[in-house]
């Protein structure tokens, strides 16, 4: 932890004698903490200030400041999160099966600042608020394909990529589906990237590997609005 950081938010009371310690919390301004864990552990206990609407708090590890609006806390300003497929040099993308939506890979976090914001197994967990999202997922010989952000909570499509294609026959193209758009969620919901091909594809259906170098295939950009 920096040298600002702290564990605690205590309350004082009347004819309360104040350490030095005690001062130098007040002094930092608004409350320090590590992480998450250390900023929800710090009100409510003996001794400690109950956490309430309009309570700010700085956390070290994501660089972020944030506000409790009575029922959760919420970023300041513009807040990302990046995720993607990234494989070995010359590792194509995989297959896909005609008629069937299937959950695209993303297995590398580049950045991730947003509070209730997560992602394992290529589910992405995105906590109540308002999201601006540009996706591309490639697809190679699929003839007519397409993608969308999946609720897969509700089972619900949030966002549909624009009509896409890559001819099946000789003189095919690796060609991207693009996601755009901004949509609001009221409670924590889970997100799949999918996509959709007219046709059966083998191993390079979902993106052809490049040989000496890192092969990246889809990408999901989230921006946090409110």
């Amino acid at each position: 932890m920096g040298a600002n950081a702290t564990t605690a938010v205590p309350v004082y009371v009347a004819a309360e004698v104040l350490t030095a310690a005690d001062l130098n919390i007040t002094n930092s301004g608004i409350p320090v903490f590590a992480t998450t864990v250390t900023r929800d552990a710090a009100f409510g206990g003996a001794g400690e200030k109950t956490l309430a609407e309009g309570q700010f708090a700085y956390l070290e590890d994501t660089n972020a400041t944030q506000y409790y609006d009575g029922s959760s806390w919420t970023s300041l300003g513009t807040t990302f999160a990046i995720f993607n497929e990234t494989q070995a040099a010359s590792t194509n993308g995989g297959s896909i099966t005609a008629a069937t939506w299937t959950k695209r890979t993303l297995n590398t976090t580049q950045i991730n600042q947003i509070s209730g914001c997560s992602i394992a197994s290529s589910v992405i967990t995105l906590g109540a608020g308002t999201y601006s999202i540009n996706a591309q997922t490639p697809g190679d010989q699929l003839d007519n394909f397409k993608a969308r952000l999946q609720n897969t909570s509700d089972s619900t499509t949030t966002l549909f990529s624009q009509n896409a294609y890559t001819i099946s026959s000789a003189g095919y193209a690796t060609v991207n589906a693009l996601i755009m758009g901004v949509f609001t969620i009221t409670s924590a919901k889970n997100f799949e990237l999918q996509m959709y091909s007219q046709v059966t594809s083998g191993a390079t259906g979902l993106g052809r590997g490049v040989a000496a170098y890192t092969s990246l295939y889809s990408q999901i950009q989230i921006q946090r609005l409110a």
